[in-house]
């Protein structure tokens, strides 16, 4: 006797294909998404412990921002503010549980102040990013941009006075 067949039978073949696709797209997904966790987790690792040593080593009452800067060592930089409302940046080093520094943001040159000279000095260069960083043992700010020669350019100079520290320059592909 012959088999009847349905238009809703589905070959056995077919059923296996379509199992082992769904189980290697749950497992890539899972996968990726632990990478993601673990990934964000080494960003932000010893974020908390950077505010609880800028309070109990500074006169910082209260924590608003935590950065952190890859130079010759890894240095946490915390801002916040002391009882005074004043904004107070402190760049630590939590390999040592060292306070490296604490200064007033008021004596820190604006980084509004940074992209109009670097605009005046070159008015051919494209400004992408400023930052805070610790280089040669100072705080200082980290200006990133294209110069007139398309290179990639990170400048270091001093937070308080903008004195140069540091310049390298990249050619670009």
């Amino acid at each position: 006797m012959k088999q009847q067949s349905s238009r809703f039978t589905v070959p056995s073949w077919l059923r296996w294909v379509l199992l082992i696709i769904g189980i290697v797209i749950i497992i890539s997904g899972s996968t990726l998404t632990w990478m993601y966790v673990q990934i964000e987790d080494k960003q932000t690792e010893g974020f908390t412990t950077a505010k609880n040593l800028a309070v109990s080593e500074t006169k910082m009452t209260k924590v608003t921002d935590v950065l952190s800067y890859n130079g010759e060592n890894p240095i946490h930089i915390v801002r916040g503010q002391n009882a005074n409302d004043e904004e107070l940046v402190t760049f630590l080093n939590l390999g040592k549980k060292e306070v490296l520094t604490t200064i007033k943001a008021s004596s820190m040159i604006p980084t509004g102040d940074l992209k109009a000279g670097l605009q005046a000095d070159c008015s051919a260069c494209s400004f992408i990013d400023v930052q805070l960083a610790y280089e040669e043992n100072s705080p200082a700010w980290e200006l990133t941009y294209i110069d007139e020669n398309q290179r990639y350019v990170l400048e270091y100079v001093r937070v308080t006075n903008g004195d140069p520290i540091q310049r390298f320059a990249f050619r670009q592909p």
